[in-house]
């Protein structure tokens, strides 16, 4: 995720991890937000003060070294904390560029909208703690699932999207058996809350090319109608073995 180039002498050392240089870009990024200019300024004196022979040989590691800090500034602005996954702008970012080269590839996609079910009454009754170990877990059953090819996003408070390339393998039907294997090995190891998803599905066809504002929205449209079979009331109690999971296709 972060740039090739590692902070070269930074502080007199000849090299640093990407840990070093996602706590750096953490310090400027709260900085920038507190609106504290001293303090970014003086990380990034503190950034640029690389000791080395020549002044060609500095140049190079400032700029190694403002290149690694500017990957992991963007890491940091398109990624969910809570869940390691994309953030609504960085799904939108990575899944269009994924769908002009579907086009040019003339391949098939799924988009997924997912829909973490019982959370506002899990928040309620059990606290937000509870709610947020349900989202990480969440984020962590959808990577597991989908794999290194899937373009992942929490793009809502309890709501979170998926596109997958498609293949001939790769159906609806195959996924979401992927993704609810996933949800049964998570909750055989004692989550709790338990684990529950409702989705909906949309395809992307290159010949008939939609947009993923396009594509979010079939497939939101799919997940109510099965979300809203199941909807809870207020005084239901949380179920505490691990339900199944839904999924409602879009015939868009």
């Amino acid at each position: 995720m972060f740039g090739s180039a590692a902070f070269s002498m930074f502080n007199g050392a000849k090299s640093q991890s990407a840990d070093s240089n996602a706590t750096l870009a953490r310090e400027l990024n709260s900085a920038a937000m507190e609106g504290d200019d001293q303090r970014v300024k003086r990380l990034l004196a503190q950034l640029l003060q690389c000791r080395s022979r020549g002044s060609t040989e500095r140049m190079q590691e400032q700029v190694a070294a403002l290149e690694d800090l500017f990957y992991a500034m963007r890491t940091l602005a398109v990624t969910d904390e809570l869940t390691g996954v994309y953030n609504r702008r960085g799904f939108d970012w990575v899944a269009s560029r994924m769908l002009r080269h579907l086009c040019r590839e003339r391949r098939g996609a799924l988009l997924m909208y997912v829909d973490i079910d019982n959370l506002k009454i899990i928040n309620d009754s059990l606290g937000h703690l509870a709610g947020d170990r349900l989202l990480a877990a969440a984020g962590k059953v959808l990577r597991m699932a989908c794999g290194e090819g899937a373009i992942i996003g929490r793009i809502g408070g309890d709501e979170f999207a998926l596109l997958a390339r498609q293949s001939g393998a790769e159906t609806h039907s195959v996924l979401r058996n992927r993704i609810q294997s996933a949800i049964d090995d998570c909750n055989g190891t004692g989550q709790n809350p338990p684990l529950s998803m409702s989705i909906g599905v949309a395809a992307f066809d290159p010949l008939r090319p939609a947009s993923v504002l396009s594509l979010l929205d079939q497939a939101d449209r799919a997940m109510y109608v099965e979300k809203f079979r199941k909807v809870p009331r207020a005084d239901t109690p949380i179920p505490m073995a691990a339900p199944r999971l839904a999924l409602a296709a879009s015939a868009g």
